[in-house]
């Protein structure tokens, strides 16, 4: 299944990228681990319940929008701002284990 990723999201993963793979001196596969479990811990410990649960059938099961916002019983503009919202939550949380 295709799915088509949002200006928003691509500027989210650039954003990422940047905060974890600053300078050169990194090793990126010890960095990418780093971060696969911090983003872990993050999505278990950090988000809300809803977030949790929207995050992991959009990016981890490869679900669309309009799946997700179905299977939920919710609008698909509920599923959009959770998304979006999640985003910003991990992005802060990881500003705070990468700064």
């Amino acid at each position: 299944m295709s799915r088509r990723i949002s200006l928003e999201a691509a500027d989210f993963d650039s954003q990422i990228n940047e905060l974890v793979f600053y300078g050169e001196d990194t090793d990126r596969t010890e960095a990418t681990e780093k971060l696969k479990k911090i983003m872990a811990r993050i999505i278990k410990d950090d988000l809300t319940k809803r977030q949790r649960e929207i995050i992991v059938l959009y990016y981890y099961r490869q679900q669309g929008i309009s799946e997700i916002a179905e299977t939920l019983g919710v609008a698909p503009s509920t599923v959009s701002r959770t998304i979006k919202r999640a985003r910003d939550n991990i992005y802060r949380y990881l500003k705070y284990y990468f700064l």
